[in-house]
């Protein structure tokens, strides 16, 4: 199904892409947390969403998502509107609740997310680059949320990192850059690539966490309002980069800070979450 195709079931209105509506696009996923976007959304795919501002673009740039699809009669927000046009990524929305929006797709043939893993994938180059960057993130910067990950992402592409990989590293440092976003003054995510291993570590200053158990439960969350209206606060996010993670490191302290470790093998392109 082409975007035009999806305007004209949906009479949605374009906002940006207008030279994209011929793209295909033949796997969709709806959701609102842009945690479960990054924990289950597929490369190529179709965004439902009703986030309206630039988080619903970075998120879709980080996983190389198709198109966004605005439910519910809202329109995407000037930011992200020139984001979107920055990074070539269509907008369009449609009056039509979430629910039936996706009715709709579904009814003339639109999927939704399927990982299909290719018996080729397991014998993908890997390549030897070896190098390291760092990343300084703000805290409380919501407006640059994602930079990090998305420079992570790009340095690992023109390394040659299957997409696969990289695709399980920008979640990682999606996640961890936005935890750092919202609850500490400042940290740095630094990116350690070597021939067997991609391994990130994120180290802030801020209050810390006083319960590390009880923040990994899925649904643990102490967002505020401002976090929840972005389309993050759901407490998934350390649940995310531990789902992507062959292995996983946290620790904190109260008033100092907290400091994880996320390592990736390079030899395990597919890993369901």
């Amino acid at each position: 199904m082409t975007l035009d195709e999806v305007r004209d079931i949906l009479k949605a209105e374009v906002y940006t892409g207008h030279k994209r509506l011929g793209l295909e696009v033949k796997t969709a996923f709806s959701a609102d947390l842009m945690s479960d976007v990054l924990a289950f959304a597929q490369p190529g795919c179709l965004l439902i969403t009703g986030i309206t501002n630039a988080q619903s673009v970075r998120t879709a740039f980080a996983l190389d998502i198709a198109a966004i699809l605005i439910c519910r009669g809202k329109s995407p927000l000037p930011e992200a509107v020139e984001m979107a046009r920055e990074l070539n990524i269509p907008i369009l929305a449609t009056a039509h609740i979430m629910f039936e929006t996706c009715g709709l797709l579904f009814q003339h043939g639109m999927i939704g997310c399927v990982r299909a893993v290719d018996s080729a994938d397991a014998n993908i180059s890997l390549g030897t680059a070896s190098f390291e960057s760092s990343h300084i993130v703000q805290g409380r910067n919501f407006a640059e949320a994602g930079r990090a990950a998305n420079e992570i992402k790009k340095t690992l592409r023109i390394q040659g990192i299957p997409e696969e990989i990289v695709r399980r590293v920008a979640v990682v440092a999606f996640e961890a850059e936005v935890n750092m976003i919202s609850y500490a003054d400042h940290g740095t995510i630094f990116c350690y690539v070597a021939p067997e291993q991609i391994s990130l570590e994120a180290i802030d200053r801020g209050p810390g966490i006083p319960d590390i158990d009880l923040a990994m439960q899925e649904g643990y969350s102490t967002a505020d309002d401002t976090i929840r209206s972005l389309g993050f606060g759901a407490g998934m996010g350390l649940a995310n980069i531990k789902r992507f993670s062959d292995t996983f490191e946290i620790s904190s302290e109260v008033d100092k800070g907290t400091y994880l470790r996320s390592i990736i093998n390079r030899h395990h392109a597919i890993k369901e979450p």
